[in-house]
């Protein structure tokens, strides 16, 4: 059999569904010739009807014309259609040429453009060993649409590499983020988006800050277990209400971390109560189902995804991350690996939270080379297709943009104007086949003090 898709570009890979839509399908390269009469066989992957538990094709023949090949097909139902193409003849389907797939979306997920990226990150401004910039470029090297730069207890990161995109062409988005450990409380909270660093409201409080904590713990004092400690809940519910007031959203992370400090025998994770008694009470935007486990330990992700579907309310919102500190590969990171994939309106951080708010995300598990999908079935379903057909072209392509940007900040011979027609162009490559989900970024930036690059 062969086949070949490569060759080929098939327009749109994304359809409406409940609708006719015209298919085309022409050649990439010189070498590629259509001409005479082809066989087109149309599958539904997930809903179709069978006779004898034998799903039925739908089979018609096309004239090619002008070196392309077109036809029009009335998709549906929401799911993956399975086009295969062949020369038209008795064994039509056993001499295929071409085998590929389509996607037919309700409206509301056909509006929405489809990005990847890491929310949970660590750099030199606290215990990463990279700076944010470095991030940026190695994260586009890997795929990434966005990041998030979330280190422990300090803003200042995220707000440098928002600062340096802003300076520097790409088609990324950068949001505001910090992990917050705040005092009496081991439960880590990722801010993300918030207007303000919340670290400083939250550790070495004042006599006012400590008063308002006060308030908090007097507030569920009778309505928790006696096993939970209060002054840790009402610390990490503080929190909460914290990033919410500053327009961020909050995420519970990694509760199952494993992590001891054997020096002096005391454990630096949250106790199961104690998570138990913030996911009864909910005031958390979102949950962290895939974190930083390697590949030699994944225990704290799939007991996070069980706790997931047991615990939390049904279709309550995700993410999937690395929690990493570096990006080189000898060092044991996980990073690129991991990834949440956020279905939105609009590309900026704004569309990125609201995405995560509205469950149109998909976290992203591939820390052993298995790649595993976690949301609504319905997301996943779409996620696995967009893995297989679309995200391996945008990888390459993007890649290349990550290649220029980290030559830059080691300062060889890209210049900017290089970098911005290479942003551009690599668009381009995708937007015929993919112009339905491509991401138009909002250039808007945001005004904001570079912070020093060192450690805070």
């Amino acid at each position: 059999m062969l086949n070949i898709r490569s060759y080929v570009s098939v327009i749109p890979r994304i359809v409406r569904a409940n609708s006719v839509t015209e298919i085309k399908i022409v050649p990439k390269h010189s070498f590629i010739e259509f001409s005479g009469r082809y066989c087109i066989s149309v599958l539904p992957k997930y809903f179709y009807h069978s006779s004898d538990r034998v799903a039925q094709y739908d089979v018609f023949t096309v004239e090619a014309r002008n070196n392309c090949i077109e036809f029009s097909f009335p998709f549906e139902d929401e799911q993956e259609y399975y086009i295969q193409v062949s020369a038209e003849g008795e064994n039509c389907r056993k001499t295929m040429a071409i085998q590929t797939s389509i996607y037919a979306l309700s409206n509301d997920l056909y509006s929405l453009k489809v990005i990847k990226g890491e929310l949970h990150q660590h750099t030199i401004y606290s215990d990463g060993i990279e700076s944010p910039e470095h991030r940026i470029a190695v994260a586009r090297k890997h795929g990434m649409d966005y990041i998030a730069i979330t280190d422990h207890n300090s803003y200042d990161g995220s707000l440098r590499a928002i600062n340096v995109m802003s300076r520097c062409p790409n088609n990324m988005v950068a949001l505001r983020g910090e992990e917050v450990h705040a005092d009496f409380c081991p439960v880590h909270i990722l801010s993300l988006g918030a207007k303000t660093a919340i670290a400083p409201l939250v550790t070495n409080r004042s006599c006012e800050q400590k008063e308002q904590l006060g308030i908090v713990m007097e507030r569920y004092k009778e309505t928790l277990d006696d096993n939970v400690d209060i002054r840790s809940f009402a610390s990490a519910i503080d929190v909460f209400e914290k990033i919410r007031e500053a327009g961020g959203l909050s995420v519970l992370c990694h509760i199952y971390w494993d992590a001891i400090n054997f020096d002096n025998k005391t454990r630096m994770g949250a106790p199961e109560q104690l998570i138990n008694a913030l996911v009864k009470c909910c005031k958390f935007d979102a949950f962290e189902i895939t974190s930083g486990a390697p590949p030699t330990d994944t225990k704290a992700n799939y007991l996070q995804e069980t706790y997931y579907r047991e615990m939390l309310p049904r279709n309550f919102p995700i993410i999937g991350i690395t929690d990493s500190h570096s990006t080189d590969r000898h060092m044991g990171t996980i990073f690129g690996t991991n990834y949440t994939i956020a279905f939105v309106s609009e590309f900026s951080e704004k569309g990125i939270i609201d995405a995560i708010r509205d469950y149109k995300t998909v976290s992203v598990d591939a820390v052993t080379g298995e790649i595993k999908c976690h949301g609504s079935l319905r997301l996943c379903k779409y996620a696995a297709f967009l893995i297989e057909e679309y995200f391996p072209m945008h990888d390459e392509i993007v890649s290349i943009e990550g290649l220029y940007m980290e030559r830059l900040l080691l300062a060889k011979e890209t210049s900017f104007g290089q970098l911005d027609a290479l942003c551009k162009s690599s668009s381009s490559i995708l937007m015929d086949e993919w112009k339905e989900i491509l991401p138009m970024k909002n250039n808007k930036q945001l005004e904001m003090e570079v912070p020093n690059e060192r450690n805070q």
